[in-house]
C-alpha cells in the first residue's frame, strides 16, 4: 500500500531503475514507486521524462506541480485504470436529479457538522452549537444555501474572515492542505472510471474537477483542524506573512498521514479519500444516498 508523500523543492533529476524512482540532487535517493502516494514537484528545475511518467501512471502515483506561489497548479492522472470504467461512467451520466440533490444534502450536513466540531475544539462552543441547528435544516439540494450560511460564521468565528479573502497566512496554509486533499480525491476518481468534469452540485464548464470540488466539501474542515491544531501553533508569536515557508509545506503535505473517522473507525485521510468515493459509487449504483459515507473529524 502506498504511503509516502515526496515534495521536491530544489532542482532534480528524475530516472527509473528496477521499479524505483531515483531522485538526484546533491546526494541520490531511491524509493521504490510502490510505496510513494503523491509526488509534489516544486521546483521549475526538476528534470523527469515522459517514461517515468507512463510509470507514475501505472502505480497509480498522484503527481502534483506547483507554481511560482509554491501552491498545486496542475494534478497528472492515470487514465483508463478503472477495469469497469466505462459502465461506471454510464451510472455515473444516468444519475437522477433527485439522487444529485440527496448526495448535496448529505455532504453539506456532514461539512457543516465537521466545521462545528472544529469550532467546539477552538473553544467556541456557542457557535458550534448554531452550526448544529442550521445542519439540522439542510434540506433536498441545499435550497436554503445553509452551506454559505455555516460558511460566514465559520470562518468569521475562527480566522475573524467571513470570506477568506484576506491575504493571511491561515488562508494560504488552508488553500495548500485543499489542494493536497483534493489531488487525492481526483486519482481516487479517476481510478475509478468516473468522470471528473461531471459533478454532483458544481457543473462549470471551465472546470474539470467538478466532481471532486463536490466530494472534497466535508474534508475541508478536516484541513481547517489539521492547520490550527498542527501548523498554526508554530507561528504563534511571529510576525506572518501571507507566505508558506518551506517548513509549513513540508508538514502541510503531512495531512495525508492524520486521522478522521468513517462508520466508527479511524483511517487515514488518504484512507478516507479512497473510501469516499468508492461509497460514491455503491451510491450511484444502487440510487441510494444513504450508501454515500462521508468522514467526520475526531473530537
Amino acid at each position: 500500500m502506498a504511503w509516502r508523500v515526496i515534495a521536491i523543492e530544489n532542482p532534480a533529476k528524475l530516472s527509473l531503475k528496477d521499479n524505483k524512482l531515483i531522485i538526484k540532487q546533491d546526494v541520490e535517493v531511491a524509493l521504490p514507486l510502490e510505496d510513494i502516494d503523491s509526488l509534489v514537484i516544486d521546483n521549475c528545475e526538476v528534470v523527469l521524462t515522459a517514461n517515468i511518467l507512463s510509470a507514475f501512471a501505472e502505480f497509480g502515483v498522484n503527481v502534483l506541480v506547483c507554481d511560482a506561489r509554491h501552491l498545486p497548479s496542475t494534478v497528472i492522472l492515470p487514465h483508463g485504470r478503472a477495469s469497469r470504467g466505462s459502465k461506471n461512467a454510464r451510472i455515473q451520466l444516468a444519475m437522477g436529479e433527485a439522487l444529485r440533490k440527496q448526495l448535496w444534502r448529505k455532504n453539506i450536513i456532514q461539512k457543516i457538522k465537521n466545521q462545528a466540531t472544529v469550532l467546539r475544539k477552538n473553544n467556541f462552543g456557542v457557535e458550534a452549537e448554531k452550526l448544529d441547528k442550521l445542519a439540522l435544516t439542510v434540506r433536498s439540494g441545499d435550497v436554503g444555501n445553509n452551506e454559505a450560511t455555516a460558511a460566514r460564521l465559520y470562518f468569521d468565528t475562527l480566522l475573524g474572515d467571513a470570506t477568506r479573502r484576506k491575504p493571511m497566512w491561515h488562508n494560504s496554509a488552508l488553500n495548500y492542505g485543499y489542494a493536497i486533499v483534493r489531488g487525492s480525491l481526483a486519482r481516487a476518481v479517476a481510478a475509478r472510471g468516473l468522470i471528473t468534469e461531471i459533478g454532483i452540485n458544481h457543473h462549470s464548464e471551465l472546470n474539470q474537477y467538478n466532481l471532486v470540488d463536490d466530494l472534497i466539501e466535508s474534508f475541508r474542515p478536516l484541513v481547517d483542524d489539521y492547520v490550527m491544531a498542527k501548523i498554526a501553533p508554530c507561528h504563534i508569536g511571529a510576525e506572518c506573512d501571507s507566505s508558506l515557508s518551506k517548513e509549513d509545506r513540508h508538514r502541510i503535505i503531512d495531512i495525508m498521514n492524520q486521522y478522521g473517522t468513517m462508520v466508527d473507525k479511524r483511517y487515514t485521510v488518504k484512507h478516507l479519500t479512497d473510501m469516499v468515493v468508492e461509497s460514491l459509487l455503491n451510491a450511484i449504483s444502487k440510487d441510494d444516498a444513504e450508501q454515500l459515507v462521508l468522514p467526520s473529524i475526531d473530537n
